[in-house]
């Protein structure tokens, strides 16, 4: 009998945190606060330190700390985190981070708390913004775009106090890893969502119903044809054998299509798969041997439950279980990233 998987993640936090580096978005002071208590507290509470371990980030952008026998210790993992958040943050803070990082690395937990105090004594928390990340381009002409990073703003002030509140008081040392973070990261979703209407991601769409349509992601195609569009044979003779021509790859959709049409192709595509060969064209890795068997979308509902801008999550309801598959963009392609059961979840 397979063991249930304890959270339902769909990123690491240093992979997160390697996007926004790249990202037109830059972390805010205020973001990185937030993440460094919750991975410092999170440390704190876990039981053996010593021990293997991953910081990822749920469907709800909660950092959970995740046991992993091939990775590196806990405190490693918590320390390598805190480092990054170091050179991710503006000269002015960089000290305060800094120094809770020497402190988890040269203190015992109990001492903690002030490394804490200091930072939280020059740094707000606010509530960190998962996505969509657009990685930045050069700016060729014109102002900078500033219309993402005031909206985002716009939406942040409603979740400020209870950020602060929960960070400002202290979580209890005796709960669960999952229960300490997770209250510490709110989630605010990016600018460019905001238009939508909450029927689009909390509706939940029969993959019959689902068809190609515009994209998503068109605001940041390049206009110019894709490779694809060229015509390589044009100056050939017509009479020439194609011997050197591109074999053929396996349709797949589009980084350009939204990810409700490519979705349901995906995952089509998987189900319907024969042998681990034919799988593998359509996962971002090879499958997890602990990984259940992938739903048959054709007899499930599907629900995009989030979309970070090249990485989503979705939902499968079945008749007896439900399922978060995480697709993940990678070569102007959605792959499978991994597939997870999850039991009594709420509605």
């Amino acid at each position: 009998m397979r063991t249930a998987h304890p959270a339902t993640t769909i990123d690491s936090l240093e992979g997160y945190l390697h996007r926004r580096r790249r990202s037109t978005l830059p972390l805010t002071p205020g973001e990185a606060a937030t993440i460094a208590i919750a991975v410092v507290r999170g440390c704190a509470d876990a039981s053996l330190r010593a021990r293997g371990g991953q910081w990822r980030l749920t469907a709800e952008g909660r950092p959970v700390l995740v046991p992993d026998p091939d990775a590196d210790d806990v405190l490693a993992a918590t320390a390598r985190i805190l480092d990054e958040l170091v050179t991710l943050v503006d000269a002015d803070v960089r000290p305060g981070f800094a120094r809770l990082h020497d402190v988890v690395l040269t203190e015992p937990p109990r001492a903690w708390d002030i490394g804490e105090r200091r930072l939280l004594a020059v740094v707000e928390p606010q509530p960190i913004v998962l996505g969509p990340l657009t990685p930045g381009e050069p700016q060729v002409a014109g102002p900078p775009h500033v219309e993402a990073e005031g909206s985002a703003d716009a939406a942040r002030p409603p979740l400020l106090d209870g950020v602060r509140r929960v960070l400002r008081r202290g979580a209890s040392r005796r709960g669960l890893v999952l229960s300490t973070v997770g209250v510490a990261a709110l989630v605010v979703v990016g600018a460019s969502s905001i238009p939508a209407a909450p029927s689009e991601t909390t509706t939940p769409v029969p993959v019959a119903s689902l068809s190609p349509g515009s994209s998503v992601f068109s605001s940041t195609a390049s206009p110019a044809a894709s490779p694809s569009d060229a015509s390589p044979t044009a100056t050939a003779s017509p009479s020439a054998p194609s011997a050197t021509a591109t074999p053929p790859v396996m349709a797949g959709p589009s980084a350009d299509d939204d990810v409700r049409s490519a979705a349901p192709q995906v995952l089509k595509q998987l189900a319907a798969c024969p042998d681990v060969e034919c799988a593998s064209t359509l996962r971002e890795a090879p499958e997890d041997p602990g990984e259940p068997a992938l739903l048959d979308p054709a007899g499930a509902e599907l629900e995009v439950v989030d979309d970070f801008g090249g990485l989503a999550v979705i939902r499968l309801t079945g008749a007896d279980r439900t399922q978060y598959v995480t697709l993940v963009r990678e070569n102007d392609r959605w792959l499978v990233r991994s597939v997870r059961d999850v039991a009594d979840q709420p509605s």
